[in-house]
């Protein structure tokens, strides 16, 4: 037999070899996950298909068998943390809880997507009052398998607002992962005393400045519970802090913030209308960098779309504001109106504004119930019918102001 002949039969041999190794080894894939029996047919050291065989022996309690899957898949693949998993559960079973914490860590190391060892370790932790810990593992769960929110955020909302382990779920929550505004917004929402969960809202901003979205769940429900003084103090705090200069009984009275700064109900809410025009304009005459334009295009327009909620305590006070207008037509004329949250009821309201005059100073005083803590601001045309609503002309405002009259006088 020559040379040539040989050569050519050692490489058909290795064709044969290479070629059966490829497709013992994709079959080995193929079946690793849904029949790993099967698998280990075509490849006796799949690891995958030598771990899911682990798992059924656990699930079937033959801890035995099982340790012996799982050394044999650690050896095939020993930077695949799951085997490792596999042998902590048997660890377990066996009462020795200090070898499973070490090989469930020693899992989490390797397969820090692991779902079951996260959980593992984050029942260890809340069982032996660990903080740091449990915080550190609940984010890795949560950022591992999302659907798992809705089951965990009780207890993530528990560990949010547990002086024990407050600080320690601030400080993950400030790193801002994609779980937060879902706790956020349920700690707002849950059963739980708000005087509990606002000190988690605080706490963080100043480490993590919130999102509108992040905080407005919160004030939304201490406004609905009527605590408009709390609610405003937490919101205060919770805004931009180069806003807080803006601060006073009447958020940006001068107009400077551009709507889409303007956020929550203690700031001012600008809706659109059909019929009105409204922007934020420098004129002669005008306080600061801005004063509020609003022009009226001559047709029926039910104006009420400008407010602000207000959270005055009890007592005498005293609105001024800077008003200027141009042609403003309407039988009604345009006005301030502040009235109750609570109930609705009327508390003051300006004189009428209508017709050309230039800039000048108006007030009018409000007296404000013991039974009314909070109020709303509106400017708006206090028609009685339809045909009432019809209004052409401009308006500019400025200087908005509620001060106590003693603090007047």
């Amino acid at each position: 037999m020559n040379k040539n002949k040989i050569s050519s039969i050692l490489m058909l041999l290795v064709i044969v070899f290479l070629g059966w190794r490829v497709l013992s080894l994709g079959m080995a894939d193929y079946y690793a996950v849904s029949n790993p029996e099967k698998a280990l047919f075509w490849r006796a050291n799949h690891p995958e298909a030598l771990l899911r065989m682990a798992e059924k022996q656990v699930a079937t309690k033959r801890w035995d068998q099982a340790q012996a899957l799982a050394e044999q898949a650690l050896r095939a693949n020993h930077l695949d943390g799951r085997p490792l998993r596999v042998l902590a559960l048997v660890a377990e079973h066996q009462g020795d809880e200090k070898r499973a914490f070490k090989l469930f860590n020693e899992a989490v190391k390797l397969s820090p997507r692991d779902s079951v060892s996260q959980l593992w370790l984050l029942e260890h932790a809340l069982r032996h009052q660990q903080a740091k810990p449990a915080v550190v593992h609940l984010d890795a769960l949560l950022r591992v398998k999302p659907s798992l929110i809705g089951a965990l955020m009780p207890q993530a909302i528990v560990l949010a607002v547990n002086p024990a382990v407050q600080v320690a779920m601030v400080e993950q929550l400030a790193l801002n992962p994609p779980w937060r505004r879902h706790l956020l917004m349920a700690l707002a929402s849950s059963s739980l005393p708000v005087d509990q969960i606002i000190p988690v809202f605080i706490k963080l901003n100043s480490r993590s400045a919130l999102e509108p979205a992040d905080y407005l769940p919160l004030i939304t429900r201490l406004n609905k519970e009527n605590r408009y003084a709390q609610a405003y103090v937490t919101w205060a705090n919770l805004i931009p802090k180069q806003q807080q200069k803006f601060l006073g009984n009447v958020f940006d009275g001068g107009f400077e913030l551009a709507s889409e700064q303007q956020v929550g109900e203690f700031a001012w809410l600008v809706q659109e209308v059909s019929g009105a025009q409204m922007q934020l304009l420098s004129t002669e005459g005008t306080l600061g960098e801005n004063s509020f334009y609003l022009q009226f295009e001559g047709q029926r327009t039910p104006f009420a779309h400008l407010s602000q909620t207000l959270a005055l305590p009890p007592g005498k006070w005293q609105m001024s504001f800077r008003a200027k207008a141009d042609r403003l037509d309407n039988s009604r004329g345009l006005i301030w109106r502040i009235v109750c949250q609570n109930n609705g009821s009327v508390l003051a309201e300006s004189q009428p504004m209508r017709g050309q005059f230039k800039w000048q100073e108006l007030q009018f005083e409000v007296d404000v119930p013991e039974n009314c803590t909070g109020q709303r601001l509106i400017l708006m045309i206090p028609a009685r019918i339809p045909a009432e609503t019809l209004i052409s002309g401009s308006v500019w405002l400025d200087d908005v102001k509620i001060q106590r009259v003693e603090t007047i006088l």
